[in-house]
């Protein structure tokens, strides 16, 4: 079960494995060249690689034409990532990687497909390959696609919804929703909605054969309601529509409203996910309630935790003794996050008491332990999966402990920084220690109610 607050082992080594996305600095220059892989399954096949933009026998590629690649860097420098030439365009990219760790690499499109048809690309950076492929159309079938909407003259069909839609909040990549199609006449499609409530959606692709197949269209704008709004699509003479509800812009950092949920990806894994969200239960615990937090890692429902807000104070309620590895339950609560304060402000938890046995000697002691907030940042943007979080305040968490009932303290070697977006919630949560990151948790999606 993956737990919102960290397991914090403030006595023993902690071994993670370090996977997690680096902040990267595409200026050119001198240096030393860098070091890494591309990352590719067993085939040969980049993993994680986009494709993006439409290609026509006898068109130039231009901006939209592009794919990204995933690319181990193990160590910081200048590097060419290429592909060779195929039907008469190639992709490229160069620059300079800041940091060590998994990083996303945009290679442009360059040249002008001569022929139609499916071209392998071997893309290289230092010793390492993999491929990807494009499919290029021709000027013929390339034109305007005929389909037809699934669901037409009614409701979308699937017409799902992915995404948070809250008043004064731009939407993002996780905004869209997805429509069945059926495609009689291959080619380059585009769709797009009016602007509804501040908000429209639109895609554009090619398809490549006939049948049934599914688009995605992405949301952008900034919502300027609350309420459900009908966006009505067309292609043809076909028209279908779907509804969006947008909520109303909740003022909290850590939202705890009823059904409103999360997911999370660890590590940059896809496999590796969590998905909470808020019961309408709540628990009641030193004459306070507290709102109850559930998630699931896929293994099955667990408890997530339990939170309040006083002001501008945010308090989870907590099995201390469980976090931070003592022999027994240490049930207390403290601040994890202040919205009323200026960045730079930090404050301490009570001491919590508890007995520590260590592992390899069997040897008891008496510990006490707190935890430290610092405010980092305060309301400033953050970049989380591509996507931008306004309003957000950066919390830098230690964790202290006193083998001698406070007399001296000391500072664990593990710390956590949490990101927390106004409206939203967490979006981010990343674990350190004396090597660096160790582990980091990931905004996916969110519906806040």
């Amino acid at each position: 079960m993956k737990t919102y607050r960290p397991f914090v082992w403030l006595f023993l080594p902690i071994a993670f494995l370090i996977s997690c996305q680096k902040e990267r600095s595409f200026e050119n220059g001198g240096g030393p060249p860098s070091h890494g892989s591309l990352q590719s399954g067993t085939t040969g096949d980049c993993l994680g690689s986009v494709v993006k933009g439409v290609y026509k026998k006898d068109t130039v590629l231009n901006a939209a034409n592009y794919v990204d690649v995933v690319v181990d860097v193990a160590t910081p420098g200048w590097f060419v990532i290429s592909t060779d030439t195929i039907n008469n365009f190639y992709f490229r990219a160069t620059g300079n990687f800041s940091a060590a760790g998994i990083d996303t690499v945009r290679l442009q499109g360059s040249g002008k497909p001569t022929a139609a048809a499916t071209n392998v690309f071997t893309v290289t950076y230092d010793s390492s390959s993999c491929t990807f492929s494009v499919t290029t159309i021709s000027g013929a079938s390339g034109g305007t696609a005929v389909f037809t909407l699934a669901g037409s003259p009614g409701s979308c069909v699937p017409g799902t919804v992915s995404g948070g839609y809250n008043v004064g909040t731009a939407l993002n990549a996780g905004d869209s929703v997805t429509v069945q199609v059926n495609v009689t006449t291959p080619g380059t499609w585009s769709v797009a909605t009016s602007t509804i409530g501040g908000m429209t959606f639109t895609g554009s692709g090619t398809f490549t054969t006939t049948g049934v197949q599914t688009i995605r269209l992405t949301g952008s704008g900034t919502p300027t309601t609350a309420g459900p709004f009908n966006f009505p699509i067309s292609a043809g003479a076909s028209t279908c529509s779907f509804t969006v509800t947008v909520t109303g812009l909740s003022n909290d950092y850590y939202p705890r409203t009823t059904s409103s949920n999360w997911s999370y990806q660890f590590n940059n894994d896809p496999t590796d996910t969590l998905y909470r969200n808020v019961i309408s239960a709540t628990k009641s615990a030193n004459g306070n309630t507290f709102n109850i937090f559930m998630e699931n890692d896929g293994s099955g429902t667990d408890s997530s935790g339990y939170f309040r807000k006083s002001g501008g104070d945010y308090y989870q309620y907590a099995d201390l003794g469980f976090i931070f590895g003592l022999d027994a339950a240490v049930w207390g609560e403290y601040i994890f996050l202040k919205d009323n304060v200026a960045s730079g402000t930090s404050w301490t938890s009570n001491n919590f008491a508890g007995t520590y046995t260590d592992s390899t000697t069997h040897q008891t002691y008496p510990v006490v332990i707190r935890i430290k907030e610092t405010i980092q940042q305060k309301d400033v943007s953050v970049t989380v999966r591509g996507v931008t979080y306004p309003n957000t305040i950066v919390i830098k968490e230690e964790y202290e402990y006193s083998f001698d009932n406070g007399a001296n303290w000391q500072t664990s070697d593990v710390y956590s920084v949490y990101d927390y977006s106004r409206g939203i919630g967490l979006v981010k949560w990343e674990a350190f220690d004396a090597t660096g990151s160790i582990l980091v948790e990931e905004l996916t999606r969110h519906q806040v109610f």
